[in-house]
């Protein structure tokens, strides 16, 4: 019961930091495919020192990981346990705008 009041525990933070909008679509964005960081500030809509406070809550909790070239950071998710939870709401909620 310890353990899964652990997991519980983990699986509320998971979903605390996810249940901002501009994070869940920065992660919705990113199971399509890697993506750097001014096509992510385009796509979601937000400003540079907006998405860069989004990212790094997402990389503080290894949801998301990045590469650097010279001064491109191209992010991309990072936690198995995280993608099928994404790709589940990406489903229900973003794939019938793909249509």
């Amino acid at each position: 019961m310890q353990d899964m009041a652990a997991n519980a525990e983990n699986a509320a933070r998971f979903l605390k930091l996810i249940a901002h909008p501009h994070r869940l679509l920065i992660l919705c964005i990113l199971l399509e495919g890697e993506r750097n960081v001014t096509e992510l500030t385009k796509l979601v809509g937000i400003s540079q020192t907006s998405m860069s406070n989004h990212l790094a809550k997402l990389r503080s909790e290894n949801v998301v990981d990045f590469t650097r070239e010279q001064r491109t950071l191209t992010y991309r998710l990072n936690s198995a346990n995280a993608e099928p939870i994404i790709a589940a709401l990406y489903k229900i909620y973003c794939a019938d705008e793909k249509k």
